[in-house]
């Protein structure tokens, strides 16, 4: 039975092979339409025209928001802390001239009162002096009279004698009289010299009193703490009843009157500020000279001194950085958030080592002056007034852009329309011409690039759609968008 089924399954397959042969020959060779090729015609393609760049080129980097000044108060004179303000605390916003800390003040103010008295006793011994001073001249007038009488006294004797009208002894006499005056009114003259010079002795020591009290007084103003600045307190070190010496931290304030955000530019862009401040500084020399021939015609020699000092001067600048406008931005929540600011410096004196690229500081003068730019999806329902912007706060990452006056012709490229290779197509004269690009700056979906007049210009048209495959020389039909 076994055989028997294996042998009609062998059967039918041979069955099932041979009918489909049977039916391949019956159905015969396939009939192949033949036709003759059809030639392409020009493929249409898409393109915009090059816009000449007429904007200032911008150069957008991250930045980190860093305190224009941080400064570190310490205790001048030391002492007990006798008075800690409640709002001495970290994070705690102060303002200038505000009481802070107090330290005790009981000591110096010992040492004022008995400067005070001193120079009480200083003045009350110069007075003294001065009525000694003023006896002596009144005796030097007395004695001067004396003295007078005494001489005249001495010539009448002189006189007596020559005719022996006088003796010898009264002759004498009225000598030593007029001696003994002549000594009297010598001493009185040298005390007075003696006084004067005790004067001069006792005002340096009343003035040496005088500069001593002022500075017990200043040791007392400086008892009380005071903030030097509008700011944030970022550091405390003491607290109410601690000690503290003179020289001794006590308070960090950091001012946010002005803050600055460091950021980092490439030499390429660092090469956009060069250019852009010798284009301002020779448009200024220009209009310099403009201005002086339009007063008085000079001589071409005379043009050419005012414009070369400008490239020296410049070659020469060292490290003085080129200025320019520049606005911070900083994105919460789908709102942009900007403030104006300048790039006035480096960060320091060279380049960064890991990263090859020069720090710079952009310097916002005004930090709560803010623009709100844009919204998210739910703008209409939120209250996007400035007083509700966020403040400026140290380490918040945020975006910088820089405005550069290009010096040269630019022109502005879809980014799409952009090939490997760094090259454009253009449609000239039904044609497809490549053109290289070299890129000056790339922003909001377009490539500023540099105009050639031998290469890419203002008005070429640019492709922008789909290529395949695409070859110099191509004929094409261009449609403008």
């Amino acid at each position: 039975m076994k055989s028997v089924g294996m042998l009609i399954q062998t059967l039918a397959s041979l069955a099932i092979v041979g009918g489909g042969v049977a039916g391949y020959f019956a159905m015969g060779e396939p009939e192949v339409i033949r036709r003759p090729p059809r030639r392409a015609g020009s493929p249409v393609v898409k393109t915009i025209e090059a816009e000449r760049h007429r904007e200032e080129l911008r150069i957008e980097v991250d930045g980190v928001v860093n305190p224009f000044r941080q400064v570190e108060i310490a205790a001048e004179v030391r002492g007990r802390i006798a008075k800690k303000s409640p709002n001495c605390r970290k994070g705690r916003e102060v303002h200038k001239g505000e009481l802070l800390i107090e330290i005790d003040s009981r000591d110096y103010l010992l040492d004022v009162q008995k400067l005070e008295e001193e120079l009480a006793q200083a003045d009350a011994m110069i007075r003294e002096l001065e009525v000694e001073m003023q006896t002596a001249v009144n005796q030097k007038e007395l004695t001067t009279q004396q003295l007078e009488i005494d001489v005249r006294q001495l010539e009448r004797n002189l006189r007596l004698s020559s005719t022996a009208a006088a003796s010898q002894s009264e002759l004498d006499t009225a000598r030593r009289a007029e001696l003994a005056t002549r000594n009297a009114l010598q001493e009185i003259t040298d005390g007075q010299k003696l006084l004067q010079q005790r004067l001069v002795r006792m005002e340096s020591a009343k003035q040496l009193v005088r500069a001593n009290l002022k500075k017990a007084e200043l040791a007392l103003e400086r008892t009380k703490v005071h903030s030097p600045l509008d700011g944030v307190i970022v550091d405390e070190k003491v607290e109410q009843d601690g000690y503290v010496q003179a020289g001794s931290p006590v308070i960090v304030i950091q001012d946010n009157s002005q803050f600055d955000v460091v950021c980092k530019l490439h030499m390429r862009q660092m090469h956009w500020l060069w250019r852009s401040q010798v284009a301002s500084e020779a448009s200024a020399a220009q209009s310099q000279v403009q201005s002086n021939e339009a007063i008085d015609s000079g001589s071409e020699s005379d043009n050419q001194t005012v414009v070369k000092p400008v490239a020296q001067q410049f070659a020469s600048a060292g490290y003085e950085f080129p200025e320019a406008t520049a606005q911070v931005v900083f994105d919460l929540d789908g709102v942009a958030y900007q403030w104006s600011g300048v790039v006035d410096r480096y960060d320091g004196a060279g380049i960064d080592a890991q990263t090859r690229m020069v720090p710079c500081r952009v310097h916002i003068d005004q930090p709560r002056s803010v623009t709100v730019l844009s919204g998210g999806e739910n703008e209409s329902s939120r209250d996007l007034s400035v007083d509700q912007a966020p403040a400026l706060m140290t380490g918040m990452f945020v975006k910088v852009q820089i405005f550069v006056t290009p010096p040269m012709p630019l022109i502005r490229i879809p980014q799409n329309a952009i090939q490997p290779g760094e090259i454009v197509w253009t449609v000239r004269n039904g044609t497809l011409v490549s053109q290289p690009v070299l890129r000056a700056s790339v922003e909001d979906g377009f490539v500023v690039a540099y105009e050639d007049s031998d290469g890419l210009t203002a008005g070429d048209a640019i492709v922008v759609s789909p290529l395949a495959p695409p070859f110099d020389g191509k004929k094409v039909e261009g449609v403008t968008k």
